[in-house]
């Protein structure tokens, strides 16, 4: 018998799960909302902004829709077999569009930040998933080949442990017990593995052919003043290069603004939900300035 390839068994796995958070009175019913979370994270990263999601007039209104995706903690571990992650990507757009609708604005955080950045306008990019607005949280971006050499690659390690030891503190709150972060940082790589990493490093390694020029979708870039992951610059430059993107830049935070200032993270969202739902024919305008939230 003929070894089953390691990409066709994730196939037969089913590793999406949605889940609704917020459902909008049928009268005032918004945008649908799809919040995707980053590398061995969770939908959980998303439950500070639900939670807040009442008392902002766009939010309120919005349907939001949070995905568990299969790089999540608890995931399966032969996702990353796939030699396409974005497939995932439109994959769970797809799922979404069947069962409640297609999403209006996607969410996206780090690794999915990428991910869906690189699926809108990346070399092969398909034409056919139609998004009014994208957020993209703590995105990674590098703009030419050369800002990569092999010190990039020497440190990437230990800032993979340093990503997970970061997303476990937010995560654990009052109840951090920091002696052990760095333990549960180390276990979570090595759950992710070879494979996983290798196809984040594909994707990072290919930003700097992503044609954001091309990118129409309005888009808005959050990145955390203090995060020492996915550096403010890289935001930055993201958004110079891209017309259709706005930048707000969160002071105070990390790599997980979205836990770190819920509240100041909700009304950015909400600020964008109301830009583009009010003015649908100026939203894919170039926005006349920055916003940066001071906390």
């Amino acid at each position: 018998m003929m070894p089953t390839h390691p990409s066709h068994r994730a196939e037969r796995v089913a590793p999406v799960l949605l889940q609704q958070r917020t459902t909008a009175d049928a009268g005032e019913a918004g945008p649908r909302v799809l919040l995707l979370h980053g590398m061995a994270d969770s939908s959980a990263v998303w439950d500070r902004l639900c939670a807040l999601a009442p008392h902002h007039d766009a939010l309120r209104r919005a349907r939001l829709h949070s995905a568990a995706l299969p790089w999540r903690g608890t995931g399966p571990s032969d996702w990353a077999h796939r030699p396409e992650p974005t497939t995932w990507i439109s994959d769970t757009l797809d799922r979404m569009a069947a069962t409640a609708g297609p999403a209006d604005v996607v969410v996206a955080h780090s690794f999915s930040a990428m991910l869906l950045l690189d699926l809108l306008c990346g070399p092969s990019a398909p034409a056919g998933h139609r998004i009014g607005g994208i957020v993209l949280v703590s995105p990674f971006f590098r703009p030419r080949p050369e800002d990569f050499d092999w010190d990039t690659l020497k440190g990437l390690p230990e800032q993979f442990v340093r990503t997970m030891e970061e997303g476990i503190r937010v995560a654990a709150g009052s109840r951090a017990k920091p002696e052990l972060h760095r333990a549960m940082a180390e276990r979570l790589c090595e759950t992710i593995g070879p494979y996983g990493w290798s196809r984040f490093l594909e994707t990072y390694l290919r930003t700097p052919w992503l044609r954001t020029a091309e990118l129409r979708t309005t888009t808005l870039v959050v990145s955390g003043a203090e995060d020492r992951i996915a550096v403010p610059a890289e935001a930055e430059t993201l958004v110079a290069r891209t017309p259709s993107a706005a930048l707000h830049t969160i002071e105070g935070t990390g790599h997980f603004p979205m836990s770190e200032r819920p509240a100041q993270f909700a009304a950015v969202l909400d600020g964008f939900l109301r830009r583009i739902t009010a003015h649908p024919e100026t939203a894919r305008m170039r926005p006349l300035s920055t916003l940066v939230e001071r906390t």
